[in-house]
């Protein structure tokens, strides 16, 4: 009599494979970090030679070009239906507006809107890869990301440029 075995192993259902983490990675970690680069970059560039203050700096050029084409990135970085952008924004914003107003107390404002949502976002981002979240949640994230990406864009260009 013989017997059959079966040398296969089960699969699991809710996987993810790097590929997917990997892409996953590049659009909602890289990408708005990078595009925070930019944009701080470019504010530190054109508009802090032309003002006297601290505020509004280059992380705050960052946020509000961001916010005014939010819709674009949503497409481009979620890619869920466009009658969820303004859910993305108002997530985005509630970072933006919250890191905004830390940044705008001086010396501690370095750890209160850099260092602290830096060791944050590094956190989420090593967890959410892995899930499909609503559009408001990614505005959270990303607004995370733009934060530390304009302050270093603003930083890189300060220093190099």
């Amino acid at each position: 009599m013989s017997e059959t075995t079966n040398d296969t192993v089960p699969s699991e259902e809710g996987s993810v494979s790097g590929q997917e983490i990997f892409s996953d990675m590049l659009r909602h970690m890289m990408a708005p970090l990078l595009i925070g680069m930019a944009f701080g970059a470019l504010w530190q560039l054109t508009v802090m030679p032309r003002i006297d203050t601290f505020v509004p700096n280059p992380v705050h050029g960052a946020f509000a070009m961001y916010l005014l084409v939010s819709p674009l990135f949503y497409k481009q970085l979620v890619g869920m239906e466009m009658e969820r952008a303004g859910e993305y924004a108002m997530g985005f914003a509630v970072t933006a507006c919250t890191l905004s107003m830390a940044w705008m107390f001086g010396t501690s404002s370095l750890y209160l809107a850099g260092f602290i949502p830096t060791i944050a976002w590094i956190f989420i981002s090593s967890f959410w890869l892995q899930f499909e979240f609503p559009p408001f949640r990614y505005g959270l994230w990303h607004g995370m990301a733009v934060n530390i990406g304009g302050f270093c864009g603003g930083v890189l260009a300060f220093i190099y440029l």
